[in-house]
């Protein structure tokens, strides 16, 4: 059963309860944003952003992707169910204004089963994005050079910690563009693995069907730049003390 959205994105996002944040540090400011093709790790999530996203955009849909990660962690740190986690942030994406199509776990089948999970991304991520936006995609190329790159890089370990859960891990890739009248668009991917313990540098993480079960969902979601708006300033105020632990540019 569909529920009840909040009819305020900006009082649902100022009564969202959060887990206490670390220390705050004058340095703890926003990452800048530019009007060029970027990706940034935030929390669990690889973020890209097209030129079609303008710079002023960008940090809001950031700060609604942490929120919503933040709400979840909080509601589901003694749970062992990683697709609990989900639940809660997919209810917060959708009460800050985002409309979540066809989000939906299924187990993943991989080709190999001892593969390596960011490999198996690769084709699943080029799928949804289809060939011209895969070509040029930062996180796609990123997941091609990760082997080679030192994995003790700031935001590989920002999002190895994020993604870890109590038994298992859950990750996601986002693509976000916008439409014909700049609205935003996300193309989605949602990982969850559950296993027998903790999944640290899960990106390196060696699926098998002795250790963990795997499953993905995709989605595209949309909101409007009304909704955003109403909800900017709030959404700011409520993930600034964790921006410094939660958000890192990716370089390639």
């Amino acid at each position: 059963m569909r529920k009840t959205l909040a009819a305020s994105a900006r009082d649902y996002v100022l009564k969202l309860d959060l887990p206490e944040a670390g220390p705050a540090f004058e340095a703890a400011t926003a990452i800048e944003f530019s009007d060029e093709r970027e990706a940034v790790a935030v929390g669990a999530q690889l973020a890209e952003f097209t030129a079609a996203v303008p710079a002023g955009v960008r940090g809001a849909i950031a700060d609604g992707i942490l929120l919503a990660q933040l709400a979840a962690n909080k509601v589901t740190t003694q749970s062992e169910d990683v697709f609990r986690w989900y639940d809660k942030y997919v209810e917060v994406l959708q009460n800050i204004g985002w409309q979540v199509r066809d989000l939906d776990f299924q187990a993943q089948q991989v080709s190999d089963q001892d593969a390596w999970v960011h490999k198996e991304i690769i084709p699943v991520l080029a799928l949804l994005l289809g060939p011209q936006a895969a070509a040029a995609s930062i996180v796609i190329a990123v997941l091609k050079g990760l082997q080679d790159m030192d994995s003790s890089s700031p935001w590989i370990t920002l999002f190895d910690q994020a993604s870890q859960h109590a038994r298992g891990a859950k990750f996601q890739v986002s693509y976000v563009d916008a439409d014909a009248q700049g609205h935003p668009e996300i193309s989605l991917l949602c990982f969850g693995i559950q296993a027998e313990r903790t999944i640290t540098q899960v990106l390196f993480f060696k699926s098998s069907s002795q250790s963990a079960e795997v499953k993905k969902a995709s989605a595209k979601l949309a909101v409007s730049m009304e909704r955003l708006s109403s909800a900017k300033e709030a959404l700011a105020g409520r993930v600034q003390p964790f921006i410094a632990d939660f958000v890192k540019n990716i370089d390639i």
